[in-house]
């Protein structure tokens, strides 16, 4: 398993944990960030930031927020 950050654009991943606390793992949630979801990597946006598709839904996140997401590949 590898956090979200370190995922190429075009990764289809599922979302294993989420290992942010308080507000920022609640805001996660809100979001969809569920374990098990279908996380895809749409593209990269400078050093830090990135936006995925989280089932049918495209968020950017930061890169401190893309490393408290750990996820696999999709079989």
């Amino acid at each position: 398993m590898v956090v979200l950050r370190d995922c190429p654009p075009g990764a289809d991943m599922t979302l294993r944990a989420v290992v942010a606390g308080g507000r920022e793992r609640l805001r996660l949630v809100e979001l969809g960030f569920v374990p098990g979801a279908r996380i895809r990597v749409v593209g990269r946006h400078g050093a830090s930031g990135l936006v995925v598709a989280v089932e049918d839904t495209r968020v950017a996140l930061n890169a401190r927020t893309g490393a408290a997401l750990v996820v696999e590949p999709r079989p």
